[in-house]
């Protein structure tokens, strides 16, 4: 192997112009690590929010990027991450190189990533270095063998996206016994959503973008509604006691008032906007649970490997980016048009 690979460095909070394609030495694997050259690896409405610094209090400019020691608020960790920075959280490819104390069994396996490193409470692409390059290190502990036929692109769409959604399912404790309303279900956790529930035998109610229905109807959604003013009145007819939400905004009030007594909401994001207004007589008196969902529950992505190997699970690639090109993919990202993951890759098509 060479000693340098081609990554992008987050160099800057702002636009795509902070994300710079360019060649770096390849990291190599310390105690409990593994180095893992990278087949595919997802983008996520993380990615921006850590650029845009959706999650930062503070802000200064960076006048010298190659020198950059300013910290912004990460996503759970308010004195954030130091720039510049390999983002991309959603990694699959295969185990090269090992580090001490590591099995070898691990060599040239096949793996994807949990991105959620929970001996420090830290998240890969956020503030560890992450898969948005040809090689990336990773702890051990956070990699799972993979028995199956997808590609590494497919592989990636998984991750991120299918183990923030099984988190949510799992804090919920949703069963076949459920009426789910999934809102945000043509993106990448609530197209999991759909098919994590599906697997409980719940009953799904999806709420897509315009145009979006029949991909949800396709993984399994029961009923499938637009986001219109029409909304409200259609759910109504609905008996639902689990709300899964990944948008919050105006959209929030109408998922804690739709819940029956008893019900659960769990949230993961807020594109729609993270200011809502809650009614505390409907968390009262309803006795209402509610779950923020980010650190995985233990069982999570044993659970989604588990599901992955066994065919259980559809991938849902929208568009397959090379890593040169991770500006223009993003912007791609960023415009909502299509369903499933965008995922980058290090080879040239």
């Amino acid at each position: 192997m060479t000693q340098n690979m081609n990554a992008v460095l987050l160099t800057g909070f702002g636009g795509t112009d902070k994300l710079v394609y360019t060649e770096i030495p390849r990291p190599t694997p310390q105690h409990g690590e593994v180095l893992i050259k990278v087949g595919g690896c997802a983008v996520n409405n993380m990615d921006l929010n850590l650029r845009n610094q959706w999650y930062g209090k503070d802000f200064q400019e960076i006048q010298n990027v190659q020198n950059a020691s300013i910290r912004s608020g990460s996503w759970q960790h308010e004195e954030g991450v130091k720039l510049p920075m390999i983002q991309g959280a959603d990694i699959a490819g295969q185990i090269i190189e090992i580090g001490a104390d590591v099995d070898p069994k691990l060599l040239q396996q096949r793996v994807i990533v949990n991105p959620y490193i929970a001996a420090t409470d830290l998240y890969i692409g956020s503030e560890v270095n992450g898969g948005f390059a040809e090689y990336t290190v990773i702890p051990a502990t956070n990699v799972y063998p993979i028995s199956s036929s997808l590609s590494d692109m497919e592989l990636a769409t998984f991750p991120c996206s299918y183990s923030t959604a099984e988190n949510m399912v799992t804090k919920a404790k949703v069963t076949a016994e459920d009426t789910v309303l999934i809102i945000g279900a043509s993106g990448g956790v609530g197209s999991a959503l759909i098919q994590l529930n599906k697997i409980r035998k719940a009953t799904v109610i999806a709420i897509v973008g315009a145009n979006k229905e029949s991909f949800a109807k396709d993984l399994g959604a029961d009923y499938v509604y637009p986001r219109n003013e029409q909304l409200a009145a259609n759910l109504l007819q609905h008996q639902v006691t689990v709300s899964l939400d990944v948008v919050g905004g105006n959209y929030f009030d109408i998922l804690i008032k739709i819940l029956q007594v008893g019900g659960r909401y769990a949230c993961s994001g807020a594109i729609g906007g993270p200011l809502v207004n809650l009614d505390l007589r409907d968390l009262i008196y309803k006795d209402l649970q509610m779950h923020g969902a980010t650190r995985l529950e233990p069982e999570v992505f044993p659970n989604l490997v588990s599901y992955i190997n066994q065919g259980l699970l559809k991938p849902l690639v929208a568009k397959v980016f090379p890593l040169s090109e991770i500006r223009e993919a993003q912007e791609f990202f960023q415009s909502k048009s299509f369903f499933g993951k965008v995922v980058m890759t290090p080879q040239q098509p």
